[in-house]
């Protein structure tokens, strides 16, 4: 319990941050992870709600939040992207995610799959963008960009908890959830970092 509540703590941490920086940079990427950020951190009040009054279920906002969390951060490196082949790669990934989301709805237990799918995706759109910075001029700046330091959190994030989902059905308690949490806590403490030692050009 303990870990939920330093990982919640973080995400609420890093979403009052990045409100905060918003009042002085107004960028598409900041108000893309504000957005990300808000809605993770409504899905997890109402989840620890739920661990209050020791009520089952819950599948469905589960569900709307994996909708919103990786069609925002499709988005999000689409418009950071500049390269056109990627930004098609991640148009065509995102296709297939709503298509794959509708499919959840008539058979439920696809849910950890369509899990898995975004994960796989939200990785690959990193490693496209570290790609494309690594070929650009910009990347002699890369400790003061927040796409940089987004990216990092998500790679340290979803890379690991791809092959945590694939095995979640043969684990036969949540005693090893709390390496959820670390990897949860960790993404925000990048994304953190990020909001604060970012430059202008956020």
């Amino acid at each position: 319990m303990y870990f939920q509540y330093s990982f919640i703590g973080l995400q609420l941490l890093a979403f009052f941050i990045a409100v905060f920086r918003l009042k002085k940079y107004k960028s598409q990427f900041l108000y893309l992870l504000t957005a990300l950020l808000l809605v993770t951190s409504i899905n997890e009040l109402i989840g620890l709600y739920h661990v209050f009054v020791k009520k089952t279920g819950g599948q469905i906002y589960h569900l709307i939040y994996a909708f919103f969390q990786f069609n925002i951060i499709a988005i999000m490196y689409f418009k950071l992207m500049k390269d056109k082949k990627s930004q098609k790669v991640i148009l065509f990934l995102m296709v297939l995610f709503i298509v794959f989301f509708g499919t959840v709805f008539f058979k439920t237990s696809s849910f950890i799959y369509l899990i898995i799918f975004g994960a796989l995706n939200t990785s690959l759109y990193v490693f496209l963008y570290l790609r494309e910075l690594l070929l650009s001029n910009e990347v002699l700046n890369y400790k003061r960009m927040l796409p940089f330091w987004v990216s990092v959190g998500f790679i340290a994030f979803y890379l690991p908890s791809i092959p945590f989902f694939s095995l979640i059905k043969h684990m036969k308690d949540r005693g090893l959830f709390f390496i959820l949490y670390i990897l949860i806590a960790l993404m925000n403490l990048f994304i953190i970092y990020g909001l604060i030692c970012s430059k202008k050009r956020i």
